[in-house]
């Protein structure tokens, strides 16, 4: 790296025990990049059994300890880490994910004066069993706009390293966003910046058995509706985009056996499409 900037991490934590948080800060702080700043913005009830151990643990490592009012959710704490930062560059790493020692020294060293982020592939772990978080196939290596519509390929919010302006300037994380808050940042960001995509996995994206929001397909549900709803104009002249959308849903309600809903959406993708435009999805 030709300059030193201060990047700014925010951790937000609820509800997890302290054996998560500690190693995603141990990840932090065995970066290869040394100029760093740790924020753990604490979104659990004030002296709850999680708040009293993190805040002492955050004491002890000098990290600043921040708090949102209780059951705020994630987009409001990460918002609140990012309102305190210093950093020309912001970071998310939740509090049970963790990141390999040279993610921020080589994602540094793709940024240029018109690049506002840079994301990369990663791992994902489930029952100890690793993979890769995105198939090399699948993975897009600079922003498209059009792609994202279609689907998520830049991943979860531990992947990606921001300027600061430029999450200011695009609205921040949504705090009314029930669920895929980092899908909207995502697209707001591609739509008035550029970003470039790593394929060397950098992160490693726990699943376990605590609660996640990736598990809850009411939320998924409202999260792509509200989705849609805010790209309604881009989205609604796209036959592909529409079909794909449609087809999202009807997985989910597939899941939910909502036989119903599922065929509802089902047929509302293949309606988007006529016969002569298949080899074009297919």
């Amino acid at each position: 790296m030709v300059e030193n900037r201060l990047v700014s991490v925010i951790v937000p934590t609820c509800n997890r025990d302290l054996c998560y948080i500690s190693k995603a800060i141990k990840s932090i702080m065995q970066q290869t990049y040394k100029n760093i700043e740790i924020i753990v913005v604490d979104d659990n009830m004030c002296n709850s059994k999680y708040s009293i151990k993190i805040k002492k643990y955050c004491a002890t490592k000098n990290i600043t300890y921040l708090t949102t009012k209780g059951k705020q959710g994630a987009n409001a704490a990460r918002n609140i880490g990012a309102y305190y930062a210093k950093g020309v560059y912001l970071a998310f790493l939740d509090d049970d994910d963790i990141w390999l020692k040279n993610k921020l020294e080589i994602q540094l060293s793709y940024f240029t004066d018109n690049i506002g982020m840079v994301y990369s592939n990663g791992y994902v772990i489930k029952s100890n069993i690793k993979r890769l978080y995105t198939k090399p196939e699948n993975f897009v290596t600079e922003g498209n706009l059009y792609r994202l519509m279609i689907y998520n390929y830049i991943g979860p919010t531990v992947t990606a390293l921001i300027k600061r302006d430029c999450f200011f300037d695009v609205g921040m994380f949504d705090e009314t966003m029930p669920s895929k808050q980092d899908y909207d940042l995502w697209i707001r960001m591609i739509k008035r910046y550029k970003a470039i995509g790593i394929t060397q996995p950098l992160f490693i994206y726990t699943r376990h058995d605590s609660f996640q929001i990736t598990k809850d397909y009411n939320l998924i549900l409202e999260g792509y509706k509200k989705i849609y709803d805010k790209n309604r104009n881009y989205l609604k002249n796209d036959f592909i985009i529409k079909f794909f959308f449609y087809l999202k849903i009807a997985k989910i309600y597939r899941k939910q056996k909502r036989i119903i809903k599922y065929c509802k959406y089902l047929l509302a993708a293949l309606s988007q499409i006529k016969y002569e435009n298949l080899k074009i999805i297919f």
